[in-house]
This record gives structure tokens, C-alpha cells and sequence, in this order.
């Protein structure tokens, strides 16, 4: 999660699945996800559509614009960057914590949960950061991921993307917050 890296490594990668961006680090580790801005109204889209087939439904519709949209490499008006901001190290345990532990843990992610507020109010002017919100992970109830709403016109493609987000992934890593 937060490993470290020579200057001369290659930073990020971008993976597209299932019109979603998986954000892996230069050691391969899933660092973070992005989420696009389709913004898509079904009616004012055309996509290649080879049968011809009027039996879709909206849902599909949408799944085969977002589709043709990352091919085409279209532009969309910014997105979710999701990246994981602290681990409790709480919900592991069974029952019977020491009240200590406890303590000591919530105060350490306390303190982190304040240096990402001022990486907040210091940088989302310069990064075009427009909101956040806190999630916990799907995958570890002990993780609270945070969410930064990005402004900016951006391309979609694995390596357009990755350009794009690597000035915010970079100085997220360089302020030791991935």
C-alpha cells in the first residue's frame, strides 16, 4: 500500500475492466481505482451497434456506449479516484481487544485521517479535486478508502488516464498518503 520506489521506476499503471480503471503501482500492487464520468444520455449517443439489435435494454445500451467511448478514447469531464486512506486493525481480531490497543490504533488513524484533510485543503485547487467521501473497502472491513471527485477534462485509455492522474498519484505517493 504505501511501498517505495526509485525515481527511475515506471509509476503507474492503468488497467481497464468492466468500465472502471484499476491503478497499479511499478511493484504491481493494486494501488487504487478511477472511476469515469460517463455522464451518458442513451438518447443523444450513437455506438456501433453490429446486429443492429432493438431488444437491448438501457443498461446494456449504456455498458456498450461506455464500451465504444474507452475504444474511441473520448473525452469525459472527470471522475472518482478511489485509493485507500487507513487500516483500522480492529475488525481482525475476535473478541477480547485490549482497551490499549484500541486506543492506540484509533489515535494513529486519527492523526492520519487529519494529514489527509490538509492534503486536501493544501492540493485540490492545484489537482481539480471537487469533493470527497469516505467508503470502506469491499474487500477488508478494516480499510477506509477515500474518494476524491476530479474536475478536469480527462481521456479515457489505460495510458491517456494513467498521464492524466499521475501528477496527483505521484504527489499522493511523494506526501507518503499511497
Amino acid at each position: 500500500m504505501f511501498g517505495k520506489r526509485n525515481k527511475d521506476d515506471n509509476l503507474w499503471k492503468l488497467e481497464y475492466i468492466d468500465s472502471v480503471y484499476k491503478i497499479y503501482d511499478w511493484d504491481k500492487n493494486l494501488t487504487g481505482y478511477f472511476f469515469p464520468n460517463y455522464d451518458i444520455d442513451i438518447d443523444s449517443h450513437h455506438y456501433d451497434n453490429d446486429n443492429d439489435d432493438k431488444t437491448l435494454a438501457d443498461h446494456e445500451i449504456e455498458d456498450k456506449i461506455i464500451e465504444q467511448m474507452n475504444k474511441e478514447k473520448k473525452s469525459v469531464k472527470g471522475g472518482n479516484l478511489m485509493l485507500p486512506m487507513i487500516k483500522l486493525q480492529l475488525l481482525d481480531n475476535t473478541e477480547g481487544i485490549h482497551l490499549d490497543y484500541v486506543i492506540n490504533s484509533l489515535e494513529e488513524n486519527a492523526q492520519r485521517t487529519r494529514i489527509w484533510k490538509q492534503w486536501l485543503q493544501d492540493n485540490h485547487q492545484e489537482f481539480k479535486i471537487i469533493g470527497s467521501s469516505i467508503y470502506t473497502a469491499r474487500e477488508d472491513r478494516n480499510i477506509l478508502s477515500i474518494v476524491l471527485g476530479i474536475a478536469s477534462n480527462l481521456i479515457l485509455g489505460e495510458k491517456e488516464l494513467g498521464n492524466n492522474l499521475k501528477p496527483v498519484l505521484d504527489r499522493l505517493h511523494q506526501d507518503e498518503l499511497i
